[in-house]
């Protein structure tokens, strides 16, 4: 069995056609392009988005040429996908996952504690929610998946500056719509 750790011997195997470099592809991205869709199409239509992009990078793999990293060629196909979908279904909302603001390790499990982070979480995702599409997207992509400034114009096939200037929009309307939550609440934005 090869080592597909190395990305250019990944994408050597995938253009071999070999199937353990398929599975390698899919133990890496599988869980990260079902997190994209459940944030960019919602709940109910993320697996089926998932699975469809998965589909299209697999079959369309062979065509990478090499230009970015796979990882960024792979949110690219998923994101195409998912804003297609996006676009047949015109979603009004999209949740952000869960965990998004779990990341900030609290062990309290007292109920009030648990009854703010509930809240936090809910004004914060209605919030992200209410951004448009564009704006949305490069949060998601840059805040949520960790991608670099670069990363995300390959992904988003635009400028790094308009990346960042959506960031910084994207940015100060949050602001602007969680000041007052952040003033009762003695959070500091």
């Amino acid at each position: 069995m090869a080592d597909y750790r190395d990305e250019k011997k990944l994408v050597a195997g995938l253009r071999a056609g070999e199937r353990e470099a398929y599975e390698r592809l899919l133990d890496l991205y599988q869980d990260k392009v079902y997190g994209m869709a459940r944030r960019m199409v919602g709940g109910l239509d993320a697996e089926d988005a998932a699975q469809d992009a998965l589909v299209e990078i697999c079959n369309s793999v062979k065509g990478f040429k090499g230009r970015s990293s796979l990882a960024t060629w792979v949110y690219r196909v998923a994101m195409n996908v998912c804003l297609e979908r996006r676009r047949m279904r015109r979603l009004e909302t999209v949740p952000i996952e869960e965990n998004t603001l779990d990341r900030q390790e609290n062990s309290s499990s007292e109920p009030g504690a648990v009854a703010v982070r509930n809240e936090t979480k809910t004004t914060v995702n209605n919030a992200i929610d209410s951004l448009p599409d564009i704006h949305r997207d490069v949060v998601i992509l840059h805040e949520l998946h960790g991608l670099t400034y670069s990363e995300c114009a390959e992904a988003l096939s635009c400028p790094v500056g308009t990346v960042k200037s959506r960031l910084s929009n994207a940015f100060r309307a949050l602001r602007e719509q969680l000041r007052e939550y952040a003033s009762e609440g003695g959070l500091e934005l």
